[in-house]
């Protein structure tokens, strides 16, 4: 090895390590980046403990203290799943032959997912979807020591460690010149600039309901969504001080009623939904209605408050 480190150009074996260094900073900083990318698009991955891979066709159930499960998703081919919830305490149920979970391997951190879920216990604190990533273990695979060593940063650390980099690592091209470390550190700026043009605001995974006044979230709003064709209530929602909801459905039709005393009903109405797990989670404004003038004697009901239509086409 000395031999060959050796027959290495003058100065070459710095500028590997210089490139060593660079992958390392971007391997560490990667799970907050993609944390990031996956709470914004609004699902979770189930992935294998060992590997990383996500896995498919992982049933995953969300359980009520009673027993009964709430709703429940199966992860496609890229692993990722979404399940809408409710406000409470759940068990989380995940199911694949030949794999366990919790996992035992991975607890809270992992090199390749952030915002893991590492017990079957979840407490839910207001309407939306789930999007924490979930390790399963392979039930009869080994592992040995050095797979079990992982280098975990903190949130922060990471947040820190990405913008302070290269500051810190434009050191060694300054010292050393040549075009080389210079070329090295352009690649890595490069990939940084990538992360920075992808940290898009995303959909969130929840749709507001807010007053179209004051644009304040609406509480104890009443959403409920039906099956179009059958004209069903599927689930109902009422909203708390967030004025949040979210729904997940399967291809068909549907539309959504809204209603608070006092505001327009709002009809939302999606007569095309061609994906699996699609969410319905758009944000709503209400429009107050008008002060009522005084009737007299002989008009003794109210009249029914209009309804606001919203239609939305083909949502492949």
């Amino acid at each position: 090895m000395q031999t060959l480190i050796a027959l290495m150009p003058q100065g070459i074996v710095g500028h590997i390590v210089f490139a060593m260094v660079l992958t390392v900073l971007l391997h560490l900083t990667r799970p907050v980046y993609l944390a990031f990318r996956r709470q914004k698009t609004g699902y979770g991955v189930v992935f294998n403990s060992v590997t990383g891979l996500p896995m498919d066709l992982v049933t995953v159930r969300l359980i009520d203290e009673h027993g009964q499960t709430v709703s429940s998703a199966v992860s496609d081919k890229h692993g990722r799943y979404r399940i809408a919830a409710r406000p409470g305490e759940f068990t989380v149920d995940v199911a694949k032959q030949g794999y366990t979970f919790p996992s035992q391997y991975l607890k809270k951190h992992s090199t390749v997912y952030a915002n893991i879920l590492p017990t079957a216990r979840i407490r839910v604190k207001d309407y939306g979807i789930i999007t924490k990533n979930i390790p399963i273990d392979p039930a009869a695979a080994g592992r040995s020591k050095v797979f079990g060593v992982r280098i975990a940063l903190g949130k922060n650390t990471q947040y820190l460690l990405a913008y302070l980099s290269p500051f810190v690592v434009i050191a060694y091209p300054l010292i050393r010149g040549g075009i080389l470390p210079w070329i090295l550190y352009g690649l890595y700026l490069g990939a940084l600039l990538v992360r920075l043009l992808t940290f898009k605001p995303g959909k969130p995974a929840f749709g507001t309901i807010t007053d179209a006044e004051t644009e304040r979230p609406v509480s104890q709003a009443v959403v409920r969504i039906f099956d179009a064709k059958f004209n069903k209530l599927k689930e109902t929602q009422v909203t708390a001080g967030t004025g949040r909801y979210a729904f997940v459905v399967s291809p068909g039709a549907y539309y959504v009623l809204i209603h608070k005393p006092g505001y327009k009903r709002v009809r939302l109405n999606f007569p095309d939904i061609k994906r699996e797990g699609f969410t319905l989670t758009y944000d709503v404004k209400l429009k107050r209605l008008p002060m009522p003038v005084a009737r007299t004697n002989i008009d003794t009901q109210a009249p029914a408050a209009p309804t606001q239509n919203i239609a939305y086409g083909d949502m492949g």
